[in-house]
């Protein structure tokens, strides 16, 4: 071995093996150390994939793996015909003040994950949720397990929590049980609606808002950060057999808390019959800053019908919903529901209840609290890091509604998705083609989640305005 090569075995190799992770990210992070501590500078380059692979007693797929990895996150570079070279930190890159670039980039937080998951607005983890002792909870489990209404202490603390938390007084005879917030809306549209009704919403809007309506025709009307305008609700509503769906806190995905002289307007339309009014409380506990949130819709009308969801409260894995509606249109979506799938699981319900039961004052502010810290650190590093995108705080809820430099973003998602980073694109909240220089980001995750998820979009973001410098169609 000659005495450069050797040099790069002991020095920026030496002790790979003893790393964590695959072999290939191994060979990165002690390469990435190298960079870090200056010890590879700017424009070094790198031994041959080949010949490295043979003096680190690693296969050469395992230096092309480690390679690919740190061209794709803007460390290396490589030359066509002349070889790969050291490209440094890059400055658009630049990660938290203190950390090292091993363990911003190949640091795999939340279990070694390959991908950070951005594009899913639910909690990244089970770290947030109430401490409760379940030795005891299966000697509750009894019969055959399949009402179609849901087991009564589920029920209970469902009631008990919009109660006490949402200020809706709700009683458990009031609840349905479903297998979360989105059958929760198919069984309103099939209870509800002849084929040919049309369902109005804001745009954006839920992204699952059109498979959960059964394909039905959904008309949009405009909103801005009081929420939607209440005269195009009621003239888009054409009719009293039209259906109104809306998320008037922390609304999914722009995390706006509508108004209150907008709520009491959306109250009388649903009060005359001029339209029935679905309100989805889902991220309505998740009103940051502490700020209190005006009283939901169905506090001013008795016939809005209230859907939520624990999915984004405590976790997604839980398939737990519930519609509050009061007789006959309870009897219709039982009924549906029992035809749908019999009941919703009662293992599931069991563990709810449990947790919901734990939830009280202090966990909520505790909680609300941890979510604002990551909001606004995800706001603080894409301003620092990605200038040109433009987002805002919202006021509730789990995601920043991220408005990026291009005609359509669809593109550069795929791009993130090559870096390890997904992202929601707007145009799975968009219905009427206004969005689509929109993404959604989840902050649900851990600080340094983001912190990691923030330097993988700014290398996404670097490959693909580079691409666009080269193309001569731009997107």
């Amino acid at each position: 071995m000659d005495q450069d090569l050797a040099w790069w075995v002991e020095v920026v190799f030496g002790g790979w093996r003893h790393r964590r992770g695959p072999r290939y990210q191994r060979l990165a992070a002690a390469l990435l150390d190298a960079v870090d501590h200056r010890v590879l500078p700017e424009g070094t380059r790198v031994p041959a994939e080949r010949t490295l692979a043979a003096a680190v007693g690693a296969s050469r797929g395992t230096v092309v793996a480690c390679f690919e990895h740190l061209v794709a996150a803007g460390v290396l570079r490589r030359r066509q015909g002349a070889g790969t070279y050291v490209m440094g930190r890059p400055s658009w890159a630049a990660g938290p003040a203190g950390s090292s670039v091993a363990a911003g980039l190949l640091r795999r937080v939340a279990g070694d994950r390959e991908t950070i998951d951005l594009s899913v607005c639910a909690p990244g983890d089970l770290r947030h949720v109430p401490p409760v002792d379940l030795t005891g909870a299966w000697t509750e489990l009894d019969g055959h397990g399949l009402d179609p209404t849901g087991l009564p202490a589920l029920r209970a603390e469902i009631a008990r929590h919009l109660t006490e938390h949402q200020l809706l007084p709700t009683t458990p005879d009031e609840l349905v049980v479903t297998a979360g917030a989105h059958e929760a809306l198919w069984l309103l549209s099939q209870a509800l609606l002849p084929a040919a009704t049309p369902v109005v919403t804001s745009c954006p809007t839920y992204p699952g808002l059109a498979g959960a309506m059964g394909r039905r025709e959904i008309v949009t009307v405009p909103a801005d950060g009081a929420g939607p305008d209440p005269n195009a609700v009621e003239r888009a509503a054409r009719g009293p057999g039209a259906l109104v769906y809306l998320m008037p806190t922390g609304h999914n995905p722009t995390g706006t808390v509508m108004a209150t002289v907008r709520r009491q307007a959306i109250a009388a339309i649903a009060e005359a019959g001029r339209a029935t009014v679905i309100e989805d409380l889902t991220l309505a506990d998740l009103v940051l800053d502490g700020r209190p949130a005006p009283p939901p819709l169905a506090t001013l009308c008795p016939q809005i019908v209230a859907i939520g969801s624990v999915s984004k409260l405590l976790w997604g894995g839980l398939r737990i919903g519930w519609i509050r509606a009061t007789e006959p249109l309870a009897a219709a979506i039982r009924a549906r529901k029992a035809e749908l799938n019999l009941a919703t699981g009662a293992v599931d319900q069991v563990v709810t209840a449990h947790l919901l039961a734990a939830i009280g004052p202090e966990w909520l502010a505790a909680h609300r609290g941890a979510l604002a810290r990551r909001r606004d650190h995800l706001t603080a590093l894409l301003a620092a890091h990605l200038p040109a995108w433009r987002t805002a705080a919202p006021a509730a809820g789990l995601s920043l509604w991220v408005e990026l430099p291009l005609d359509n973003a669809d593109t550069f998602v795929h791009v993130a998705a090559r870096h390890g980073i997904a992202v929601a694109p707007g145009s799975t909240a968009c219905l009427d083609g206004r969005h689509h220089r929109h993404i959604r980001l989840s902050f649900a995750e851990q600080l340094d989640t983001l912190d990691l998820a923030v330097e993988r979009l700014v290398a996404a973001w670097q490959t693909h305005t580079e691409n666009l410098a080269a193309s001569p169609t731009r997107t």
